[in-house]
């Protein structure tokens, strides 16, 4: 009966964990910050960028916006070079992805991404199979506009 009530135990413990697999994950909603670091494209053009640094804000990023202007965008900081794919969870709108290195040279692209209207697990990921640093999202459409190109180099500065 012991043995029983361990197993019992042990499966009680490992049960929330496992069902929390195939529920939505929890995303903590943050405010975004000023879009006051600016981004120069190759073209010359200037891109007005809301910072998602911490945990928290890149995980939300421009989740439930139902618009994003021309020469606007959030700009992701990870803490280091990694491989970082991205996933349209909750996202309203389509996006122009555009990952770059810690030199800001562009190694990946998604251009024209669509927003994900399923739930979690369905949601397909972007890009990461490059080393990055950095990630840009843009207004659908801007890579094209812009002509932006794997190996230019985004001008802009994090403080890091």
């Amino acid at each position: 009966m012991r043995r029983f009530a361990g197993l019992l135990l042990g499966l009680l413990l490992v049960l929330p964990g496992a069902l929390g697999c195939s529920q939505e994950p929890v995303i903590q909603k943050v405010a975004p910050r000023a879009a006051d670091t600016l981004v120069k494209l190759p073209d010359g053009s200037v891109v007005h960028a809301e910072l998602a640094v911490t945990q928290a804000e890149r995980e939300y990023g421009l989740m439930d916006r139902t618009s994003l202007p021309r020469g606007r965008g959030m700009l992701f900081v990870h803490d280091g070079p990694g491989r970082y794919p991205y996933w349209m969870y909750h996202c309203k709108i389509g996006l122009d992805i555009i990952w770059m290195d810690r030199g800001h040279k562009i190694v990946g692209m998604s251009a024209d991404t669509p927003p994900c209207k399923g739930k979690a697990r369905t949601c397909p990921s972007y890009g990461g199979r490059e080393i990055s640093q950095y990630v840009l999202e843009l207004p659908e459409g801007s890579i094209d506009e812009h002509r932006l190109a794997v190996g230019q180099v985004l001008n802009f500065n994090v403080g890091n």
